[in-house]
């Protein structure tokens, strides 16, 4: 069976399997806006597009450097485009505090919580978060420090998108962790152009290279030899059966169509 799919790579990697990925990206100061601003969301880069999904895991980890006032917005839809969301602003008040915004329905005036932390942004370095949020409503924000906010809502807004933002003077430099993968099947063998070859390198070492190609859609591994094949894009997927190898391919939407797993 043939596929023609060209697969392009925004992502770099380090490993095999369900690893981790980095995407690095800035935002710009957006003003002096949040929750309380009408049409705050447009103002945020939705995750949803760089094919991100943090609700499949119910979390998000980053590091960002920015000055203060890093926002993270959990909504009830991919794009964000919902009245129904939660709003955490770290490092708000001058870096002094987390201020967490609840809109519901659209409601003007959101409700309000704040945690009094401060310190934990850097002009001048990356500092490391995790967003947790449970299906009971629990929602923690943890910093290089420990757990910094945490908070139940006893009326749960269902979250699908997540969203980041920059505002009240600071740009931002985003890290996001994401999920990367490869899926492969035994016995078969990719036989299509070759971008090249290497020899007595471990599987590991193998798909870590590709993935840090754009050009790279695949390996073939010999499992017996260490013979490592990187397999170019942008070309039909043609596979053959070959018993001492295997067929790896980087998996496009969060292992939603791997095509070395299509048979």
């Amino acid at each position: 069976m043939i596929f023609s799919v060209t697969f392009v790579a925004i992502l770099t990697t380090v490993g095999l399997g369900n690893n981790l990925d980095n995407i690095w990206f800035k935002t710009k100061n957006s003003g002096s806006i949040d929750a309380r601003t009408q049409n705050v969301v447009d103002s945020y880069t939705s995750l949803s597009t760089f094919q991100m999904f943090p609700a499949n895991d119910m979390f998000i980890k980053f590091q960002i450097k920015a000055c203060a006032d890093a926002f993270v917005l959990l909504s009830a839809v991919n794009n964000l485009q919902s009245p129904n969301f939660y709003e955490i602003c770290i490092g708000g008040g001058s870096n002094a505090i987390i201020i967490l915004r609840i809109r519901r329905n659209g409601f003007k005036f959101p409700e309000y919580y704040q945690f009094y932390v401060s310190g934990l942004l850097s002009c001048s370095e990356l500092k490391t978060f995790i967003v947790n949020w449970e299906v009971s409503g629990r929602i923690t924000l943890t910093a290089e420090t420990g757990i910094a906010m945490d908070w139940t809502d006893i009326s749960p807004i269902p979250m699908k998108g997540v969203g980041l933002m920059t505002g009240w003077g600071s740009d931002g430099m985003w890290i996001v962790e994401h999920s990367c993968y490869y899926c492969g099947v035994t016995g078969t063998y990719g036989n299509m152009t070759l971008l090249s070859t290497s020899i007595g390198i471990s599987v590991t070492r193998c798909s870590s290279e590709c993935a840090l190609s754009d050009d790279c859609l695949g390996i073939n591994f010999n499992h017996k030899t260490k013979e490592c094949q990187f397999v170019a894009g942008g070309q039909p997927v043609i596979k053959s059966v070959a018993h001492d190898w295997k067929f790896y391919t980087k998996c496009l939407k969060e292992k939603i169509l791997c095509l070395g797993c299509i048979v």
